[in-house]
């Protein structure tokens, strides 16, 4: 696993600790989503002090909500969810309403279909990669126009 696992998981914690209030089931993969990272970390003897120390922190605030969720139909749950986030994203995108606000949700779309990836036996079925790939590509390429004070361009189907 290249780079600092710990920054890798970060982003999907912030997300859980973002939805815990109104959707528990969707910030309950989250955090699964960045256990299971800082785990396969873990095994790989790459996870440091602080990463043991965090999945540590992490590992009850899952377990009590696995007692507390009802997860029964969570996979759908959670796509549902991740891909409203996306469609949003394009959406607006396609209708040239490209701003500073999309770049966020295309970046944020992309972790919430990378989420559902602990669905599919840690891997995500195609459709849903080029939905993650395309969510982050769109976030860098908004990214840089912003960068570079240029108007987005919606992308072409």
């Amino acid at each position: 696993m290249s780079g600092d696992p710990l920054k890798k998981a970060e982003p999907f914690l912030q997300r859980a600790e973002e939805l815990a209030a109104h959707s528990p089931v969707v910030a309950h993969y989250c955090r699964v989503h960045a256990i299971e990272i800082l785990v396969k970390a873990h095994r790989g003897g790459a996870l440091s002090a602080e990463g043991s120390a965090r999945l540590m922190a992490e590992l009850p605030k899952a377990e009590d909500a696995k007692k507390r969720l009802d997860l029964t139909g969570a996979q759908e749950v959670v796509e549902t969810f991740a891909l409203g986030v996306f469609d949003g994203a394009d959406d607006k995108d396609k209708r040239g309403l490209t701003d500073a606000a999309s770049k966020r949700q295309f970046y944020v779309a992309g972790q919430f279909v990378e989420v559902c990836a602990q669905f599919y036996g840690g891997e995500l079925p195609p459709d849903l990669a080029e939905k993650a790939r395309y969510a982050k590509y769109r976030a860098m390429q908004i990214h840089d126009c912003l960068r570079r004070g240029v108007s987005p361009v919606p992308e072409t189907p």
